[in-house]
């Protein structure tokens, strides 16, 4: 097993079951006879509930909900509503930051755990606008000290960097940010700068045509002009691509973490249509009266930029995770001036081209806050204001609950939530809009990265690993064993084939995956099926079930984490241990 970088591109999340491809590279174990086990699955749906003065509204029943799949009407089984709550100050000696506390309430959700995450897109956030937040961040988050909750640090340049895993120390999350590494060039250079480049080289092209008195710049230097535009909105939708990325990598990472998460994402936006803010320039105020179809020709080359699919993948991926995002803005309350670094500011963009370009950034944040039941935090300058509007959001939310019923897997299934009659007047209802069934295998896959990344193990079948020696392979890769203890007395045990024999057997499913601790890259998750006991099966040894496998790894220091699932009961181990390679300790 070699460890692959994190995959890039139009790939994203959709390929985590082919994560599972390398399980083919172990022998298939005979069958043996087992009980169907029937996982009852119980989708959460968290909804939000505000007044008209977006104030969170409190005391409603589950028989205030009314609650449809696929437009089929189904019922509410599980229904909490949030232990949280926003205590506003209103004396006149009095005013300032709303108090956030969790308090104990009958048919709260005092039980399901929150972790709220800081996620920086720092591959997409000007240094100087994430500089200015992160000053911030002690003050903005001080209301916070009395709420129950888990926090998390994590940022995306290349790949997925979690800085502090889940603590309920909110001090440890302020020292990380202290510390967070700097800003990644990228968003300099493909930020505002690269629109203004653009802009600048259509300007360019379109005044040296202009010179020759034989040239019409939107007729005969229409093509390069659009080539340019077109050159501009490839490089954003690439940007646009790795960023959802990114948040699916730790959609990915999160979903071993119980309760439900609350993403608060700062970037500096996330255009649903990359690019449309230089073709609309190009076709709607450059060349709109030289070229009669410039609008017609520009607005057919917008919409082969739309990310609408790709954002709303994401969004039924982080519903089926319990994920909520909290689309943040870093670049706050955005100028639409005109553009005075251009030789001929009168050519520059108009008013409503700056708008649209604020507007387009924007909207891939309100789309994903919108489908899984969040908030667009945009237009301020001051965190403290953008945090407040999520803690309002959690203060007003309510967990509804159903039996998800037969999977359709790979599918993403539509949900609707209204409120009862009797509690809908005057009142806003949010909530997330779709949810997938996933498959076992990608359920297990990502529990094990999940566990890898963030260390939450969990181990009912006291399960242990081992590591033996390693031996050298070609350029600098090393073999290392890797061996995982299972007590026989966890596992479930069944009769052989005729029903009566007491040489019993059961089986165990095996799968495991290693992360750099440098550099965070990764190998494919491996998996394999083990029969143990019977006649055919490994043999407990001093009351163990003990199994070997090999992987690949080049030198460096990795976290293995292994999952281990009693394929009759359904119960399952993950954990991870710390190795370095070579592995100069094992006693050989």
């Amino acid at each position: 097993m070699t460890p692959t970088a994190p995959q890039r591109g139009p790939v994203g999340f959709f390929a985590l079951p082919l994560l599972l491809a390398g399980a083919a590279a172990w022998p298939v174990q005979p069958e043996q006879p087992f009980v169907d086990s029937v996982e009852v699955q119980v989708v959460e749906v968290d909804v939000v509930v505000t007044d008209r003065k977006s104030r969170p509204v409190k005391g409603l029943a589950r028989e205030d909900f009314e609650l449809y799949v696929d437009g089929q009407p189904v019922e509410i089984t599980n229904f909490f509503e949030s232990a949280i709550s926003v205590e506003e100050r209103t004396g006149r000696r009095d005013r300032g930051r709303a108090i956030v506390r969790s308090e104990a309430r009958p048919g709260a959700e005092q039980n399901v755990p929150l972790t709220v995450v800081f996620y920086l897109d720092d591959a997409n956030t000007f240094p100087s606008h994430r500089t200015r937040l992160l000053r911030r961040l002690e003050t903005a988050v001080e209301p916070w000290r009395a709420l129950e909750a888990s926090f998390m640090l994590a940022r995306f340049v290349n790949r997925l960097e979690v800085l502090v895993p889940p603590t309920r120390d909110l001090d440890a999350i302020l020292a990380g940010a202290a510390a967070v590494p700097k800003g990644s060039p990228r968003a300099i250079q493909y930020g505002d700068g690269a629109r203004r480049f653009a802009i600048k080289s259509i300007i360019d092209s379109y005044e040296a045509c202009a010179m020759a008195l034989v040239c019409r710049p939107c007729e005969d230097n229409w093509g390069e002009m659009l080539s340019l535009a077109r050159r501009y909105a490839d490089q954003q939708a690439t940007n646009a691509a790795i960023a959802v990325d990114g948040l699916a990598d730790l959609v990915t990472t999160l979903a071993g973490v119980p309760g439900k998460q609350a993403v608060v994402h700062i970037t500096d936006g996330l255009p649903q249509r990359p690019g449309i803010s230089v073709l609309d320039y190009l076709g709607n105020e450059l060349c709109r009266d030289l070229r009669p179809s410039a609008p017609s020709e520009t607005m057919s080359e917008m919409t082969q930029y739309d990310e609408s699919r790709r954002f709303n993948r994401i969004a039924a991926h982080a519903n089926a995770n319990r994920v909520t995002f909290y689309g943040l803005d870093a670049g706050g309350v955005r100028s639409a001036g005109g553009d005075i670094s251009l030789d001929n500011p009168a050519m520059g963009p108009s008013f409503q081209n700056v708008s649209l370009r604020s507007m387009n950034a924007q909207s891939g944040l309100h789309l994903l806050a919108q489908e899984t039941g969040g908030k667009a935090l945009i237009n301020a300058n001051d965190l403290a204001i953008l945090l407040d509007d999520v803690s309002k959001q959690l203060a007003a939310s309510y967990s509804l609950g159903f039996v998800a019923g037969e999977p359709r897997l790979d599918r993403v299934r539509q949900i609707r939530v209204l409120l009862a009659p009797g509690a809908a007047r005057g009142r806003r209802i949010e909530y997330r809009r779709t949810y997938r069934d996933k498959p076992l295998d990608e359920r297990l896959a990502e529990g094990l990265l999940s566990v890898a990344y963030l260390g939450s193990t969990e181990n009912p079948l006291g399960a242990s690993v081992e590591f033996g020696g390693t031996v050298p392979l070609e350029k600098k890769a090393h073999e290392l064993t890797v061996a995982v203890r299972v007590p026989a007395d966890s596992i479930v045990t069944l009769p052989g084939k005729d029903g009566v024999s007491t040489n019993t057997s059961a089986q165990l499913r095996l799968w495991l995956v290693a992360v750099e601790d440098k550099k965070g890259a990764r190998t494919t998750v491996r998996q394999k099926t083990i029969p143990v006991g019977g006649e055919t099966g490994v043999p407990a040894v001093d009351g163990s079930y003990r199994v070997e496998v090999a992987m690949n790894l080049p030198e460096g220091g990795f976290q293995v984490a292994v999952g281990i699932r009693d394929e009759t009961t359904g119960v399952t181990s993950l954990i991870s241990e710390p190795v370095t390679v070579p592995n100069r300790e094992a006693v050989n």
